[in-house]
């Protein structure tokens, strides 16, 4: 077993940081049945890997010059720690810190932000404790492993501009956290699985990678599905019409613009523009990918019905 081998088999012993906010149903990429099945060791590998994308790449490259450069601008040393430390009370909860202040009691934890993300995201004012829940979540789960009061997250910003926020210790928050994850890890001890998220953005991705193929069966599904089966079909209908009436509507303004390059609207509400866009064509890349779709059953010359 290789070191990041190593390193993923101790994570799994217990919440890391960067785990608490599945854990408690606070992330916006996994949640708490994704996250379990990870720690049971049930998770394919396109689930488990799902760290090792190219932005949590580039961040893991990135994480010494946003160390470096924070140390610079704030005057200050920082060093590593290279093992993963357990709460001495909860030994289920971990940290796996980006870096230390020396000669304070203050932990940094560094992050490698796009434009984007940071103008649209939960980013607020430098020096203030506002950042998106899941790195609050961290900062606090560090926090209460090594018993600081205070943390600090240094976060690049398109890659030339770094934004200092100041994490401090909250007790309130600190206990809910705690609770939250007691109960996830009691779930993962007793094999017992949090509820499946239907509603979360991930789901469907994690139900495509849980079940990647199929075993040619036929099985029948109960009246519970063909509940969400009328849900989904006056769904697809509504989004349907609402697209014909926006694609009417565009119908309507790119008439009255005839061939003009800009159409200003009243009271300075804004514009259209038309512009014309020559792209070269490229060939496909080939792939796989599973296809789920409604076939409308055709009744039978006795009144029955049958699928194609």
């Amino acid at each position: 077993m290789n070191a990041r081998d190593n390193w993923h088999a101790q994570r799994r012993g217990g919440i890391g940081g960067s785990d608490a906010a599945a854990a408690l149903g606070q992330h916006p990429q996994r949640t708490p049945y994704e996250l379990f099945l990870i720690k049971t060791g049930q998770a394919p590998d396109e689930v488990a890997v799902i760290e090792d994308n190219a932005r949590m790449r580039f961040g893991r490259v990135l994480e010494a010059v946003i160390a470096n450069e924070y140390a610079r601008t704030h005057d200050v040393r920082v060093r590593r720690k290279n093992v993963i430390v357990r709460h001495p009370r909860y030994p289920w909860m971990l940290a796996n810190v980006d870096r230390l202040i020396e000669g304070r009691r203050t932990g940094l934890e560094c992050k490698n932000v796009d434009t984007y993300g940071y103008r649209f995201g939960e980013w607020g004012e430098p020096g203030t404790d506002e950042v998106p829940t899941p790195y609050l979540l961290q900062c606090a789960h560090y926090m209460a492993v090594l018993d600081y009061d205070v943390w600090h997250l240094a976060a690049l910003v398109g890659g030339n501009a770094l934004r200092t926020y100041v994490i401090e210790r909250d007790a309130a928050l600190e206990d809910m956290m705690i609770d939250g994850e007691h109960e996830f890890w009691r779930r993962v001890e007793s094999r017992e699985p949090p509820p499946f998220d239907f509603q979360h953005a991930s789901a469907v991705r994690l139900l495509k990678q849980l079940h990647p193929g199929t075993n040619g069966e036929t099985i029948d599904l109960d009246a519970d599905i063909a509940q969400w089966h009328t849900v989904k079909l006056d769904a697809d209908e509504a989004m349907n019409r609402y697209k014909a009436i926006s694609e009417g509507a565009r119908a309507h303004i790119l008439h009255a613009m005839g061939d003009a390059a800009v159409g200003v609207l009243p009271s300075g509400a804004g514009a259209y523009r038309r512009k014309l866009i020559d792209r070269a064509g490229y060939p496909v890349e080939p792939c796989s990918y599973m296809d789920c779709r409604y076939i409308k059953a055709k009744p039978t010359a006795k009144g029955a019905t049958h699928h194609e």
